[in-house]
């Protein structure tokens, strides 16, 4: 069968219509957008992609309906099929006699019914969806996020601790930088897609956090020994006293990094799976 998601793609390049402009008028986040175009639709909810294809389709154009359809015969879902109310010619046999005149208005007015039917139908369901995200955007249970271009859904990072790091990761490599710094020690941590990680200060307890999309923190500030664990690092950016530490970022696995006050400094030690 056709890819028509790469149809739908050449379509709305041909219209010099951009991603950028489709998500903003929608809100749907881009990175769904990208998905749709390339097909990739194991990681989108069902409900989602159905609502997020229709807004798709009808910015460039093209039929819902028949975008829905050509998605359905491509991952093999079935869905149930009403039939639309249609004048039959037993219903017409057995009606009064009437006018052609009257019959065309009949018709005309039962199809504009359906129509406005139709439409109330779409705009409730994009209504509903809006309420649900809504209600479930900072639940702790919730997979979604809200960002500037809209809800983006996502699996929930785990915050590593030290007892993982032992029973499921070795020591990859690691090193230690001098700070050009004093304490107090301030730290920032900017993240474009969720990370967890776990903040301790000397001898007190270890906190689990989770970092959303799209968000930045400000740490409790310490004078004495600072030690946090990420889970990954990849789209992160990391700052103490306002000072970014760019050999921290972009690592896909845990991170151990640990600020000493005498001499300023940070130790960072990256990790990787067993074998």
């Amino acid at each position: 069968m056709a890819q028509f998601y790469k149809e739908l793609k050449e379509l709305r390049i041909s219209q010099k219509i951009s991603l950028e402009e489709i998500s903003d008028r929608t809100k749907i986040h881009i990175q769904y957008l990208q998905a749709i175009e390339n097909g990739d639709f194991k990681n989108i909810e069902m409900p989602y992609l159905r609502l997020f294809l229709r807004a798709y389709s009808e910015e460039i154009g093209v039929n819902s309906q028949r975008s829905l359809e050509q998605l359905d015969s491509f991952i093999g879902t079935v869905h149930t099929s009403f039939k639309r109310n249609s004048i039959s010619e037993d219903t017409l046999e057995d009606r009064p006699p009437l006018k052609i005149k009257n019959l065309l208005s009949f018709i005309t007015a039962d199809q504009k019914k359906r129509q406005d039917y139709t439409k109330g139908a779409f705009f409730s369901a994009i209504f509903i969806f809006a309420i649900i995200i809504s209600q479930k955007i900072f639940k702790e249970d919730s997979n979604a996020v809200l960002t500037d271009t809209g809800p983006l859904i996502q699996e929930k990072s785990i915050p590593i601790t030290k007892n993982d790091l032992i029973q499921n990761y070795i020591l990859d490599q690691s090193s230690e930088e001098l700070l050009n710094i004093k304490p107090p020690f301030f730290i920032k941590i900017k993240a474009l897609k969720q990370i967890g990680y776990t903040f301790k200060i000397d001898s007190t307890k270890a906190k689990s956090r989770i970092l959303n999309a799209n968000m930045e923190e400000d740490l409790e500030s310490f004078i004495s020994r600072g030690e946090l664990i990420f889970n990954s690092t990849e789209l992160f950016s990391f700052y103490i006293n306002g000072t970014e530490i760019k050999n921290v970022a972009n690592y896909n696995y845990p991170m151990r990094l640990v600020i000493k006050p005498d001499p300023p400094s940070i130790f960072i030690q990256r990790y990787k799976p067993l074998p």
